[in-house]
């Protein structure tokens, strides 16, 4: 069987939990993939999967095992997206194939695929390799604008993603649960009105907007770990358990997020020009629409922390845990619908 770690199961146990190695796992391996792998693994990291470092023949591998609530269809989706974006000249991961011809093998009610390991120097955290790595993402953009899955394929049961459509009602969810905490925080106090107060302000101006834009596929978490460099270049861009259907400013927004609160500032003509690296390698730019969205795409990202992951992770500690540091986040958010028109300006156009 595989173990698992214990810290974040959601959805009433239906996302299920990271497994950790054990030697009847790599034996399935070693049998199903013909590889004489070691016992040495290291454990590479990941919040969503586990991902093993091993070695056979001399050769590097990454094994993956998914969690439960990962579909077979889902995961033919995932390798079939970054099979055409390979195809495209974005690289990413290959599988290696069982001795049987296929591209995984279910173990212990989860999928595990191998791939091989490709050497890397650094992850996409600073703002030179985010402005590097967002022309990579406006060319994903463009190489899965036309890329059709199925509808697991399309919408991930669980996401760094809130839809706008849903925000509401999904973050009232997580209002909900942090005023139900016994010996509630002055912190967490705040965090529930402000939350409340961000989601009926960016609603209330998303709601016009957002079936005027384009909707496709998207990486859904390009950001950090999942885009790897070497010599300054990506050589890798992993980690497409988040993948899914929805507004492509929604994948801009999440990295310049996650980028914001690296470094804990606005810094907003280094925003404008990181959005205009990633605009330069779409096959259609940005509409004049798009990017006087895009603020309010922002501003929304720190809901899918209130009405995706603290209205959904099954143990209290863990939702507490991630509640805390996240007054800050909604603060900035509010702040930014409070002076939108200052944010659209600053986006607004192409720098010339």
């Amino acid at each position: 069987m595989v173990h698992h770690s214990n810290a974040d199961n959601a959805g009433g146990g239906k996302r299920g939990l990271r497994a950790i190695p054990t030697k009847d796992l790599l034996e399935a391996i070693r049998d199903a993939f013909n590889l004489p792998i070691s016992n040495d693994v290291i454990d590479l990291g990941g919040s969503s999967n586990l991902n093993l470092l091993v070695t056979a023949n001399n050769d590097k591998y990454v094994i993956r095992v998914y969690r439960p609530y990962v579909s077979k269809e889902r995961l033919q989706d995932i390798q079939y997206v970054r099979r055409k974006l390979r195809e495209g000249g974005v690289p990413t991961s290959d599988v290696v194939l069982t001795k049987d011809g296929q591209s995984y093998i279910v173990y212990d009610q989860r999928l595990v695929e191998v791939e091989a390991y490709i050497e890397s120097d650094g992850v996409m955290d600073t703002w030179d390799r985010v402005e590097k790595g967002l022309p990579l993402l406006g060319k994903i953009h463009t190489i899965l604008r036309n890329v059709q899955v199925s509808k697991q394929g399309k919408h991930p049961l669980f996401a760094n993603y809130i839809k706008p459509e849903d925000v509401l009602a999904n973050t009232r969810k997580g209002i909900h649960r942090i005023k139900g905490w016994e010996n509630l925080t002055d912190g967490e106090k705040q965090l529930a009105d402000a939350a409340e107060e961000l989601s009926e302000l960016v609603s209330a101006k998303e709601t016009p907007i957002v079936s005027t834009l384009p909707r496709q596929l998207v990486h859904g978490d390009f950001w950090d770990n999942n885009v790897f460099f070497r010599d300054d270049r990506v050589v890798l861009v992993a980690d497409f358990d988040f993948m899914g259907e929805r507004a492509r400013i929604d994948d801009l927004a999440l990295t310049l997020y996650f980028l914001i609160f690296q470094y804990e500032e606005e810094r907003l003509a280094p925003l404008s020009h990181s959005i205009n690296a990633y605009d330069s390698s779409l096959g259609e730019l940005l509409t004049a629409n798009e990017r006087n969205a895009l603020p309010l795409a922002l501003a929304r990202q720190p809901l899918w922390s209130i009405g995706g992951w603290i209205a959904l992770l099954d143990g209290e500690e863990t939702a507490r845990n991630h509640a805390n540091g996240m007054l800050s986040q909604v603060q900035w958010a509010l702040k930014i619908v409070k002076e939108l028109e200052r944010w659209q300006e600053v986006f607004r156009s192409p720098m010339c």
